[in-house]
């Protein structure tokens, strides 16, 4: 006995030590949960990077995780596509040449790629893509410009997402040819008539212009909407200040590939280049022959890249893209399949059951980006998301795709009087009666993750951010 007393000493010691901090957490938490109000549904997890758990409070219901769902997506992408995957985009001759004129078809060879945008490319967009051809001397083009975007399938609009969501960018539709995030930047400026100029430029939209100028400020108030069978027409109405700088807004565009077409069009014809044919997607059985073809423009677009604005700007179409990217895998893991929403939400529900661990009924995936609202998961699922993204040796990506507090991003205006020296990386999720938030908290050398998760009446993102505060401090 007198061996071992020492022995027991220094057990009972060591578990008070490592327990106190812990004990502290949950104190702060439950007083943290026991301000929110109790109408709504609040799940919590809070674990170490090894899985140790600090806290959970129906940490293994499933909930609607809004944009969280895209912490999977991004995860699961990363890990199976890996970090040095790349999008990649052609611009391709098909035909013969004779000295500027090239008797032949001019193909755009879609990739799924998201990131061809004004946020990413120089601007008028596509300008340096025409470069290519003049520089090769194409001066006339004896074809037609196809439009090669049946990496993914037709279905553009997924059909559990809310149609007044349409209307809106963060609803834009999915395809693989995507330009501009799917969206043109329409600006509206004052003056003797209400101006109204489009970016990129094309023929492919219509403006329907029934604004009236006033020189009244208070009168100043205008609509502009998609009208038409074929939401191509843009209506402007009400009444523009005279004197009202410009004021831009992103409106989705119908059957997006035909645009990117229309939009290429417009940037030969300004750079001298004559196109004699017609814009068009390939017949049913017309394919590109790579072995006797010849790109004039190739742009990679790597992953790590697409992360940061899924995550960081909580990005919808970018998710899409990369479900759909995901679904295009074969049993060998080659991208030979045509993507879809059934065929990735497949693979990453696979990914999170049998490589993260998630139990069958802590997930349900739906869509990549969380719009939809039969996604589900929970807490404690999306801690071992986390757990796993961040461990991997690509993790540092993962890491630096999240958004901080006062930063670019969602968490721009967010958590500010959190304590010196604590740092948070997170992804937000917010819909109608749904806000989640979930990431990583430093502070010195101790990490956890955590998952924060509220649906139903009286949700706010505001009881979140105190819970993530209270976790903070009693750090």
């Amino acid at each position: 006995m007198r061996t071992l007393a020492p022995l027991l000493v220094l057990l009972f010691v060591s578990t008070t030590l490592s327990a106190g901090p812990n004990k502290a957490v949950e104190r702060a938490l439950e007083r943290a949960v026991a301000a929110a109000p109790g109408s709504a549904k609040l799940a919590v997890a809070v674990e170490t990077p090894q899985g140790e758990v600090l806290y959970r409070r129906q940490a293994s219901e499933a909930l609607v995780p809004a944009s969280n769902m895209k912490l999977l997506t991004s995860a699961a992408a990363l890990e199976l596509l890996g970090a040095g995957f790349e999008h990649e985009t052609r611009l391709s001759l098909l035909g013969e040449r004779s000295g500027a004129v090239h008797r032949g078809d001019l193909w755009l060879l879609g990739g799924g790629d998201p990131t061809i945008s004004r946020r990413f490319d120089k601007d008028p967009l596509l300008s340096d893509w025409v470069a290519g051809l003049v520089k090769a001397g194409v001066k006339r083009i004896e074809g037609d410009l196809i439009l090669e975007d049946r990496v993914f399938d037709a279905v553009r609009l997924h059909p559990a997402w809310e149609p007044a969501d349409f209307e809106h960018w963060y609803g834009a539709e999915i395809s693989g040819l995507t330009l501009n995030d799917n969206c043109v930047d329409v600006t509206v400026a004052g003056g003797a008539k209400p101006r109204v100029s489009c970016a990129p430029e094309s023929a492919y939209l219509r403006i329907q212009h029934q604004a009236q100028a006033v020189s009244s400020r208070k009168a100043h108030r205008f609509g502009l909407v998609r009208v038409g069978e074929d939401k191509r027409t843009l209506r402007l109405s009400g009444k523009v200040w005279t004197k009202a700088g410009g004021y831009t807004t992103s409106v989705p565009v119908a059957d997006p590939a035909m645009w990117f077409g229309a939009v290429l069009a417009a940037r030969l014809e300004a750079a001298g280049v004559e196109l004699t044919g017609v814009v068009r997607r390939p017949r049913a059985q017309e394919r590109y022959d790579y072995r006797r073809g010849f790109s004039v423009w190739l742009r990679k677009s790597p992953l790590p890249r697409t992360l940061a604005v899924l995550n960081q700007r909580s990005q919808n179409l970018y998710a899409e893209c990369l479900l759909k990217t995901l679904g295009r895998r074969d049993a060998e893991g080659r991208l030979t399949q045509q993507g879809s929403w059934p065929r990735g939400a497949a693979v990453i529900e696979r990914y999170a059951q049998a490589q993260v661990g998630i139990a069958a009924g802590e997930v349900k995936v739906s869509d990549g980006s969380g719009l939809s609202r039969d996604n589900r998961l929970s807490a404690r699922a999306l801690c071992a998301v986390l757990r796993r993204a961040l461990s991997l040796p690509s993790g540092q990506v993962y890491r630096e795709s999240l958004a901080q507090p006062g930063e670019q991003g969602t968490l721009r205006r967010r958590l500010r009087g959190l304590p010196k020296g604590v740092e948070v990386r997170a992804k937000t999720g917010t819909l109608t009666g749904v806000s989640a938030l979930s990431g990583e908290l430093r502070k010195g050398e101790r990490v956890v993750v955590f998952s924060l998760i509220m649906n139903g009446r009286g949700t706010s993102r505001r009881h979140l951010d105190r819970i993530l505060q209270a976790l903070a401090e009693a750090l």
